[in-house]
């Protein structure tokens, strides 16, 4: 069993050094439905979940580029514990959306490893209340095996029986923050893939919220950080490609230890690796890898340096990111089933690594951050044609 000592070395090294570990226990992970709590606890050692969480608090307060290679990192071992790196980290920037009080007090009072699970689909209902809300709904898809203080949920806000609306013609939303034991999780995540992210449904059911504990998902950060000066879509969706892109790498991983010993049916006397064919096709695959991951580098490093100089955010930079994020998901899933044909049968089989990626991806690819209206909204923005200001946020 590997142990790594906080402050040691840097999150990315910490990490590789749990990565082989990850990797050869993927089978325990899946078939627990939850990433063990031994792996969890050596990753927030690493820290792995603070890595937006600012220096003031004790975290990391790493870059954005920097947070996305750990998580590929970790995704290239096992697509559900990469998930659960990303979702735990991820809570930094949306804690942010609270006050500066409530982060010092109640977040970060006891230090940087304060965790959430939650969703922010508004499934919910804030009705207004003297002092907050009371709260009513169900949320999927609240994903984390770890230990967490915090529930958030995005609500549409109903005031005298119907949706408040805002300026760009949508209900207003209201991120709501509650304790753990006031939200119900119930055993809702059987899926296809991804199978130990935990992603359950939880409800709240006429659950008192006061003001100071609710936010907007989309709007400005309590305490000012790079990171969190990003909108919340802009600093989260890297963070999702980072998940696709290790577990595509991953494939192509197993696809060339594969073909050093695979010999095809019908022609036993040579190796896969030796065959020209598959040669040209694992060729240009790492090729297509490569290509979509310098676009997501590109366009991450363009928002970073933005956020780093506090300069604004230009529509169609912002725009541009989001289809970086779409087209990403969706060349991974293609890179994915290609590396699955490449492995002929013995993909199909349970033992393979190569089928759980297959699943992994196709299931991580169903986000809503995977969206491919966003080409869209880009095209209408390149032939100066309006765009509905919701489509913007």
């Amino acid at each position: 069993m590997t142990t790594i000592e906080a402050g040691t070395t840097t999150v990315l090294d910490a990490v590789r050094k749990l990565t082989p570990e990850i990797a050869e226990r993927a089978d325990e992970i899946e078939k627990a439905k939850v990433v063990p709590a031994d792996l969890l606890e050596r990753l927030a050692d690493a820290g792995a979940f603070r890595m937006f969480v600012p220096r003031q608090y004790g975290g990391e307060e790493m870059s954005l580029p920097d947070a996305m290679a750990v998580i590929e990192e970790v995704s290239r071992a096992d697509a559900s514990t990469g998930w659960t790196v990303m979702i735990g980290a991820d809570f930094g920037p949306v804690f942010a959306r609270l006050s500066k009080e409530v982060l010092d007090n109640e977040i970060y009072a006891d230090g940087p490893n304060t965790m959430a699970r939650g969703a922010f689909a508004p499934k919910g209902v804030a009705v207004v209340t003297e002092g907050g809300y009371i709260v009513n709904g169900q949320w999927p898809l609240a994903s984390g095996s770890y230990e967490h203080q915090w529930v958030m949920g995005n609500c549409i806000v109903l005031d005298n029986g119907a949706p408040r609306m805002s300026d760009t013609g949508i209900p207003e939303m209201k991120l709501a923050m509650v304790p753990t034991a006031q939200a119900q999780f119930l055993d809702t995540w059987d899926s296809v893939g991804l199978r130990a992210t935990n992603s359950n449904d939880f409800v709240l059911k006429d659950v008192f919220v006061p003001e100071h504990h609710t936010g907007e998902f989309f709007g400005p950060a309590g305490v000012d950080t790079p990171m969190f000066r990003l909108p919340t879509r802009l600093a989260l969706g890297p963070t999702h490609v980072a998940v696709v892109l290790g577990i595509a790498q991953g494939a192509l991983d197993d696809v060339r230890e594969l073909a050093k010993t695979k010999r095809p049916a019908f022609n036993p006397i040579v190796r896969l690796a030796e065959d020209p064919v598959f040669q040209f096709r694992l060729g240009l695959l790492d090729t297509r890898l490569a290509a979509v991951r310098a676009l997501s580098e590109k366009e991450t490093q363009l928002m970073w340096d933005a956020a780093v100089a506090n300069e604004p955010i230009t529509t169609m930079a912002a725009v541009r990111q989001r289809a970086m994020v779409a087209r990403t998901h969706t060349e991974c899933v293609e890179i994915v089933n290609e590396a699955f044909a490449l492995a002929g049968s013995n993909a199909m089989y349970n033992t393979s690594s190569i089928q759980r990626r297959f699943r992994d991806i196709r299931t991580a690819a169903q986000h809503v951050a995977a969206s491919a209206e966003i080409y869209q909204i880009l095209g209408a923005l390149f032939v100066e044609e309006p765009v509905p200001a919701s489509a913007l946020i």
